[in-house]
């Protein structure tokens, strides 16, 4: 019985260090690994949990020793954000694994139950791909992540985003490993069920060759200037505001200066990430920063603060000035969640104070001239961008050529979480057709394109300031709806029921 035991131990942190490492090598292997690991991990993670022999707790103890390990850095950043010792740290860590794993696990519970009560493969992945959904969207989240990532790894796969959007490659990855070892699990042969995620593979690079299909906006041409300026996240001191903003212009000048910007023939975009600018309002009008712009001849887009708001804010010379406020805080790092008076209770104990959530309007997005006309570009504050539908919704209520993620790194210091967060936000750019900057405090900074590919470059905490020519032409994609999510929802729901009701296997 002990040798069950260990065996059954062993096997369980194998499994998790396997989903670990899935979300632990982003940008490296050329996505081999990522996308690879994760094609794994779904197959061999499904075929114990329809096995009615096999306990669920192992399962879930899998679940948590990837999620403890790919997040590994998540209490030293609780600790530096909420100014906590390293045991109240520690315990916050570890219900935010123990919470976030159960999500998870509840979708593989979900196919199981299906599976049990059905014997049906078509049933269970149904099932699969719906609870995936829910866990995704709908519930058990902190900190936002999906299992598209690791499958965005690879341009030949992520242009199927463009059609299926994050959750419909998260839920049909479930779904097919649900099915195939459903399959199995009835008494197929592993020949037979392998096909089922083979037929995964097919479908995502199948629909990244029709990417090339779908219509295309006018080509757009643009100089970018990011500063990363490496600046200790969360200090505070006298005249900040004046110190920071000083160096950031004279990075922001040696730049443009010794690539001669701007150019005639083509508008610069300069871009500096959140809270690169502290401790002033700057929700208030001023001639200054607006000059600051027009004198350069450039659009300026950059982090700020306002009272209890994160803020962007861009000038560009004969534009007012724009104003952004982040909508949605991240949970515990910047407002703490529940009604009011739980939020309040929590800030008095622990000395915290939650950000405000600012709105979405139709101004939500940063206008600036160029020689072939107005350029549109919709900022994604930091954790922002690992959201799709708020990623969406702004750019269907404010419109953009062209996505900036401004963020503030340096929490997660030299920790893999930069790369993390970066592989998370990449299919962005797909899903919504645009490329998407992402400039930050500390580095990773980097780009995602519009078909796929990304890079990033330099190391964390490190200066940097990174200069290039951006052509590309928006695609205008099926993911931009919203009747992509509602369809997913629809039709993973109507088969679960469908089919719920349907008893025994069908080929």
């Amino acid at each position: 019985m002990k040798q069950n035991f260990l065996v059954k131990l062993g096997e369980s942190l194998g499994l998790g260090l396997l989903v670990a490492a899935a979300f632990m090598v982003p940008f490296q292997g050329l996505g081999l690994l990522e996308s690879g690991l994760l094609v794994l991990f779904s197959v061999l993670i499904m075929r114990r949990s329809l096995d009615p022999a096999r306990r669920m707790g192992w399962l879930y103890l899998a679940m948590f020793t990837g999620v403890a390990t790919a997040f590994y850095w998540m209490p030293g950043t609780i600790k530096a954000k909420g100014n906590l010792n390293w045991p109240t740290a520690a315990f916050a860590g570890l219900l935010f694994f123990a919470y976030e794993s159960f999500g998870i696990w509840l979708t593989w519970f979900a196919a199981r139950r299906a599976y049990l009560r059905t014997r049906n493969p078509w049933g269970t992945a149904f099932a699969a791909g719906f609870a995936t959904l829910a866990w995704e969207f709908f519930a058990f989240h902190v900190y936002e992540w999906s299992w598209s990532a690791p499958m965005s790894a690879l341009p030949f796969l992520s242009r199927s985003g463009a059609f299926l959007g994050a959750y419909g490659i998260s839920a049909t990855l479930w779904a097919f490993a649900a099915y195939g070892m459903a399959r199995r699990q009835a008494g197929a042969t592993w020949m037979v069920s392998l096909r089922a995620p083979v037929l995964y593979i097919a479908l995502l690079a199948g629909l990244s060759a029709a990417w090339y299909a779908l219509p295309r906006e006018a080509s757009r041409v643009i100089d970018v200037v990011m500063v990363q300026p490496n600046f200790t996240a969360g200090a505070r001191w006298p005249g900040m505001d004046i110190d920071m903003e000083k160096e950031m212009w004279r990075l922001s000048d040696l730049a443009l200066q010794a690539n001669n910007l701007p150019k005639p023939e083509r508008a610069t975009l300069l871009i500096w990430p959140e809270s690169s600018v502290l401790g002033r309002d700057d929700r208030r009008a001023s001639a200054r920063l607006q000059m600051e712009a027009q004198r350069r001849g450039i659009a300026w887009l950059f982090g700020t603060e306002g009272g209890l708001l994160n803020l962007v804010r861009g000038e560009a010379s004969g534009q007012p000035s724009f104003i952004q406020a982040k909508i949605y805080p991240m949970p515990f790092g910047e407002r703490m969640p529940g009604p009011p008076w739980m939020r309040h209770w929590l800030d008095s104990a622990l000395g915290f104070y939650s950000q405000e959530p600012g709105e979405l309007s139709g101004k939500s997005s940063f206008t600036f001239p160029t020689p072939v006309g107005e350029l549109k570009v919709h900022p994604l504050i930091c954790s922002e961008a690992t959201m799709p539908l708020r990623s969406r919704d702004g750019l269907a209520m404010a419109g953009g050529q062209l996505l900036a993620n401004l963020t503030n790194d340096g929490w997660f210091e030299h920790s893999p979480a930069t790369n993390l967060h970066a592989s998370e936000i990449r299919l962005r750019a797909v899903e919504l057709g645009i490329p998407m900057l992402r400039c930050t405090l500390t580095g990773k900074s980097g780009m995602a394109r519009e078909n796929g590919e990304s890079v990033l470059w330099g190391e964390p905490m490190t200066q940097g300031t990174y200069v290039f020519s951006l052509a590309w032409a928006p695609v205008r994609t099926p993911a931009r709806s919203p009747w992509l999510f509602r369809g997913l929802v629809a039709f993973f729901l109507a088969g679960t029921l469908w089919f719920g009701f349907k008893k025994g296997g069908i080929p």
